[in-house]
């Protein structure tokens, strides 16, 4: 399976705090690096990480990577949530057929409304994403996080 593990692109107006899954874009850039995108990453052969904010990449900048995955992997939090959601909805329009899943605490804590949230969203991981092997899901096809 083609994977890409992604810590989506920034979007306008948001400036990190407490919570999210990148800090500040306001006085002082700072970023920390995606180590929960990163640990399944390394367990996946094949795999792919893209870290977006930092590289300052936007959504049109990784539509070519998107179109040749067969799952994507997207780290979200409370606060960017919503921006994550619409980000997935951007890559079903780019690729109907890929899977999508999120990790992160916010997806870890509720993950029935998570998904209810996110309709294009096939899974979420209710616990760590490193060695997760049964995601709530969607699809009923679905039956193990890739690793």
């Amino acid at each position: 399976m083609r994977t890409l593990f992604l810590h989506p692109p920034s979007f306008d107006g948001f400036d990190g705090g407490a919570g999210a899954r990148y800090q500040m874009t306001r006085e002082v850039r700072s970023f920390w690096y995606p180590t929960w995108l990163a640990q399944p990453a390394a367990l996946v052969e094949g795999s792919k990480l893209i870290d977006a904010p930092p590289a300052g990449l936007s959504f049109e900048d990784i539509v070519e990577d998107i179109r040749n995955r067969d799952l994507v992997v997207m780290h979200t939090s409370t606060p960017s949530f919503k921006a994550d959601v619409k980000t997935a909805e951007r890559i079903r329009e780019v690729n109907p057929h890929v899977r999508i899943g999120l990790i992160g605490a916010h997806v870890a804590v509720d993950p029935g409304k998570s998904l209810e949230a996110a309709p294009a969203v096939d899974f979420v991981a209710p616990r760590a994403g490193s060695y997760t092997t049964s995601p709530v899901r969607r699809s009923p096809t679905w039956t193990s996080f890739p690793g």
